[in-house]
């Protein structure tokens, strides 16, 4: 088993270094005195505005989450991510999820020649990817915002494999830069307010020659698709959970133009690996796209490097 790393850490208001929290306390920095620690087994730095800013809508996604199949009991659920049961809620998501984290998982293999790859998992949720990822003999650190029991960092406990977790605001990421081999948004980039700007940030955190991917956020070739599907999923918010204006944090998708664009201004190039599904949920999509009258989403991996 390879052994857990933690990486130096930086404080995410004013990126200076900050000594690594022993377990069970805080800290002030010494540079702009933001406080931060250490608590059951998550790293917290998350600032108490950023927190804040995003309370009504991290309501608003446990409560989907939830009603939806997300938030599971079992400690075996957990571990066999992103394997399910057949009958599970949630099955055909975690189809593609498996199909996306197998073609991350042979990019990081080819580009490895053996060593374990740092891996910066962004939007880990319950950590699924960085358990698989340290299985695999990596060093994962996973970051969300969200330290909940059942759908986020809290979750970690239920994996035998360790690995870092740190509870951050993937936009005032809390690490000195230049420490990771790969950047993965785990189904998480197309909440940022501005993709391009936290593209940067990552950036910002890859070791030379490191490598940027974007797993499984819904992406077009055309905006006006994305913002026709964003539409529908407001509209099925509303009947289903009663949430009649439905808080968007970011824009709900992404276009492969605009992160093209990011790429080249980052002096990266990207292509995309698709995540196709079986058959019969490619069909089931066809005939949504008939009846929409819109392209579906696009899943799988975006890599940049």
């Amino acid at each position: 088993m390879t052994p857990m790393w933690l990486p130096q850490f930086a404080c995410p208001d004013c990126r200076a270094p900050f000594d690594r929290p022993a377990p069970g306390t805080m800290s002030a920095c010494t540079s702009c005195g933001s406080v931060f620690g250490e608590r059951e087994g998550v790293h917290r730095f998350l600032s108490g505005a950023r927190a804040q800013a995003a309370e009504t809508f991290e309501h608003q996604y446990r409560l989907v989450r939830e009603r939806e199949g997300f938030r599971p009991e079992s400690p075996d659920y957990y571990r066999k991510l992103p394997s399910v049961v057949p009958e599970d809620r949630q099955a055909s998501v975690w189809r593609i999820r498996r199909e996306s984290f197998a073609h991350l998982l042979d990019r990081a293999s080819r580009s490895s020649n053996g060593r374990a790859l740092r891996v910066l998992d962004l939007g880990a949720g319950n950590g699924w990817l960085s358990h698989r990822l340290a299985d695999a003999g990596h060093q994962p650190v996973a970051v969300d915002r969200l330290d909940d029991a059942a759908d986020g960092l809290g979750a970690c406990r239920h994996y035998a494999v360790p690995f870092a977790a740190v509870q951050a605001d993937f936009d005032a990421l809390p690490f000195l830069p230049s420490q990771f081999d790969l950047v993965v948004f785990d189904g998480s980039l197309h909440y940022s307010p501005d993709p391009a700007a936290t593209l940067v940030e990552a950036k910002r955190m890859l070791q030379p020659n490191g490598a940027i991917a974007v797993m499984d956020s819904p992406m077009f070739a055309r905006a006006n698709d994305g913002e026709a599907m964003v539409k529908d999923v407001h509209r099925k918010m509303a009947d289903e959970h009663g949430l009649v204006d439905p808080i968007r944090p970011g824009a709900g998708f992404l276009t492969f133009a605009a992160l093209d664009r990011a790429a080249h201004g980052l002096g990266l190039r990207g292509w995309f690996v698709p995540s196709r599904g079986p058959l019969m949920w490619r069909a089931k999509r066809r005939l949504a796209q008939l009846r929409l009258g819109r392209a579906p989403a696009a899943f799988g991996v975006w890599v940049a490097e």
